[in-house]
């Protein structure tokens, strides 16, 4: 059985995208201001705690709208649901625990690469007069945690995810 289809790839791709875009959107107008506050009045470390909850927050929007647009691609795959279902808005408790696990291994290394890594490359971009670049770097960077974190998902859900209903009646229930 494939642990994942093409619709469900291209929903996962459209829901961060989106989110990607919603998370810059937001951190330009509200964020950026709020970091740098919380920065002067309370430190570095309340900064990094919600820079943590935003991540979180982006991780959540992306599941939900994942499953309404794999739900759309008709990309629900076998693992997850029987084969009249591969359009339906549906899920499991083990996919969704293995969602939040690879959203945490995900948040976690992001935290990590951009503390050690990220930063010193940022700043030899803004020292070597490549500073206008950095916004299609951190597009880029994004992209890769995303690939990541897909990888880690599918593996996660096939361990974790029970085996799906396999009575293809339309409407039979949860059996």
């Amino acid at each position: 059985m494939q642990p994942t289809n093409g619709g469900e790839i291209a929903a996962f791709v459209v829901a961060r995208v989106i989110t990607i875009a919603i998370i810059y959107a937001v951190s330009m107008m509200f964020l950026s201001a709020l970091y740098l506050q919380l920065y002067r009045s309370v430190g570095a470390a309340t900064v990094a705690a919600v820079g943590f909850g935003v991540m979180a927050a982006g991780w959540l929007i992306t599941l939900v709208l994942f499953l309404l647009f794999r739900a759309a691609f008709g990309g629900v795959p076998p693992a997850v649901a029987a084969p009249a279902e591969k359009n339906a808005v549906t899920t499991s408790g083990g996919e969704i625990g293995a969602f939040a696990i690879a959203a945490l291994i995900v948040m976690v290394a992001v935290s990590l690469v951009n503390t050690y890594v990220i930063v010193g490359l940022y700043r030899w971009m803004r020292a070597n007069g490549y500073g206008a670049e950095m916004t299609l770097v951190s597009f880029g960077i994004s992209a890769g945690y995303a690939i990541v974190f897909f990888l880690i998902f599918i593996a996660l859900r096939s361990v974790m995810a029970g085996p799906a209903r396999r009575d293809d009646a339309v409407g039979s229930g949860w059996g």
